[in-house]
């Protein structure tokens, strides 16, 4: 039992250094539609395929920058200045437009079309048609201890960079962004406006605004994961029943605690009446879980390991299979879905007859 003690307290060491690192909003990739910071997002209808995206940890920080048309008139401004109108009309641009604390910056990334498409009507010329929408996304540098980070992201996305002149010049996109949140503000199932909350909300013109997953976005919660499998354990294929209760923080971290109950099932030939009998041994096991992050590049990929890593003590012995100072040390090594490939060590005593094993598991 002490060994048991010493590797968990090991675990959970190990799963705090993790749990120190900065886990605050990383800055997106350019280029792709749906990859933006924040935990909570607002998404408004401009029209003519064109969208307004906002994402946020905290709505009070779109309380503090809800004057996106300001922003808008100083990226044209600027844009108009480095613009590179030799290359193809029909490529999708990213602008990345940085404000920081005492200056301002433009990264421009190129994506040619793949294929040329053009549109033919009586006697004009071939026009090119572009499928590709541009992408500005409005980040606000902050400088903290160590490195910059941005904490607030607004995505506009546009059939062409030019047409956000003309959004201005028609009224800009402040009206839009207040009408979203006034939608939220009014929204009586939380208190969306709380700094504890999380949540996604699309907001089309002349319709209802929509909410998907109100919640809180920081709180922690159990996951219940059963599975069956098959191991090769003393050169016998064993098979098993798990079930494991994982304790998450939250969804921001990518470690989970867990407690398990595994049975395993040992099958042999009895020398008195020729039977088959059946031989459970149950082990109790503890063990820590490490997640990849989603797309997003802060809430974690629950069905998606890292790797995990379990330590487990008998708690039900038939036959002569473990000892009662038998020690199962086990992890996963490879997932994909509900299947999960995990190599095991059974020990009598600490490192003592160690015979290693591999299961393969279907399940949660």
């Amino acid at each position: 039992m002490r060994t048991i003690n010493w590797v968990a307290l090991l675990l959970m060491s190990m799963a705090g250094n993790v749990m120190a690192q900065p886990s605050g909003p990383r800055l997106a990739e350019p280029g792709a539609k749906r990859k933006y910071n924040g935990l909570s997002h607002i998404e408004v209808d401009l029209g003519q395929r064109n969208t307004l995206l906002v994402g946020f940890d905290r709505y009070a920080q779109v309380q503090a920058r809800q004057n996106v048309d300001s922003v808008l008139r100083l990226f044209v401004a600027d844009y108009r200045k480095v613009q590179d109108t030799t290359q193809s009309p029909t490529r999708a641009v990213h602008a990345l437009f940085r404000l920081g604390e005492a200056d301002r910056g433009v990264d421009l990334r190129y994506t040619p079309q793949t294929t040329e498409s053009f549109r033919f009507s009586d006697g004009e010329e071939p026009a090119a048609v572009k499928k590709q929408q541009d992408t500005l996304q409005v980040v606000w540098s902050i400088t903290g201890n160590q490195a910059t980070y941005y904490d607030f992201s607004i995505y506009l996305l546009v059939n062409d960079l030019s047409d956000i002149e003309r959004f201005l010049k028609a009224g800009g996109v402040n009206a839009n962004l207040r009408k979203a949140l006034e939608s939220v503000q009014q929204y009586k199932g939380h208190d969306l406006t709380s700094p504890r909350m999380s949540f996604d909300m699309i907001q089309q013109d002349n319709k209802e605004a929509r909410f998907l997953s109100p919640g809180l976005a920081k709180s922690p919660f159990i996951s219940f994961q059963p599975g069956v499998g098959v191991g090769l354990i003393r050169n016998q294929w064993v098979p098993s029943l798990n079930f494991e209760v994982q304790f998450v923080p939250t969804q921001l971290h990518n470690v989970g605690y867990s407690v398990s109950y595994l049975s395993n099932f040992f099958f042999s030939q009895s020398n008195l009446n020729d039977r088959l009998q059946t031989f459970r041994n149950d082990f109790l096991n503890v063990g820590v879980a490490f997640y990849y992050f989603n797309k997003d590049g802060q809430t974690s990929a629950f069905s998606r390991q890292i790797f995990s890593f379990y330590v487990g003590i008998p708690v039900h012995r038939s036959g002569f299979y473990f000892d009662r100072d038998a020690v199962r040390l086990s992890g996963t090594a490879y997932q994909k879905g509900l299947f999960k490939v995990q190599p095991e060590l059974y020990m009598n005593g600490f490192f003592r007859h160690v015979n290693p094993g591999l299961k393969l598991v279907v399940g949660l």
